[in-house]
């Protein structure tokens, strides 16, 4: 059973709309090495220990629903860093830093190769977090690592959980995005 708690683990805070960031957070939510992922993953592992063991049982749902946690913290952020893009574009327009960067020739060119990249992103999602990666790849069970032996899936686990820790690092210390990096830290 499963309950939710109404405050965010964190508290996410963002300084404006930044679809870019966004795109990059959606790696983070959806992606082969996302929130989702580790979610799933200690999930389904936790089954093989039921029986055999229930106290590994209960720290990989406890790690599970934990995952599930930062997935909403991720979304979260997602959200807000698309908010207004839908709802009033000209106010996005005004808020958004990646507006001024279409007059110039090199922001010209980066915005049309994020919309050849994936041209309907935002405008499938209604400004919200995708069961995708930040490609629009859909999520697959294939990302999920389970053989039933606890010491194969601890190893899978350890190098899972450094993948999105790297990622965030380098996304949330880049100059270019100063956003909502204290919970991409965490």
């Amino acid at each position: 059973m499963f309950v939710h708690n109404k405050d965010l683990q964190f508290e996410v805070r963002v300084d404006r709309p930044d679809p870019r960031f966004a795109t990059l957070l959606q790696e983070q939510f959806g992606g082969a090495n996302g929130e989702l992922k580790a979610a799933m993953q200690y999930f389904t592992q936790a089954f093989a220990l039921r029986g055999k063991n229930p106290k590994l049982y209960d720290l990989f749902m406890d790690i599970a629903t934990e995952e599930l946690s930062h997935l909403e913290m991720v979304g979260s952020m997602i959200t807000m860093l698309l908010d207004g893009l839908n709802d009033n574009l000209k106010i996005a327009n005004e808020r958004c830093d990646w507006m001024p960067a279409v007059a110039s020739g090199d922001g010209r060119e980066q915005i049309i190769h994020q919309v050849a990249v994936n041209p309907l992103y935002f405008a499938l999602n209604g400004g919200t977090p995708d069961v995708s990666n930040s490609q629009g790849v859909p999520w697959m069970g294939s990302y999920v690592n389970a053989n039933g032996d606890p010491t194969v899936d601890l190893r899978s686990n350890l190098a899972a959980e450094s993948a999105p820790r790297s990622s965030t690092s380098t996304s949330s210390s880049s100059p270019t995005i100063p956003v909502c990096r204290t919970p991409c830290r965490s």
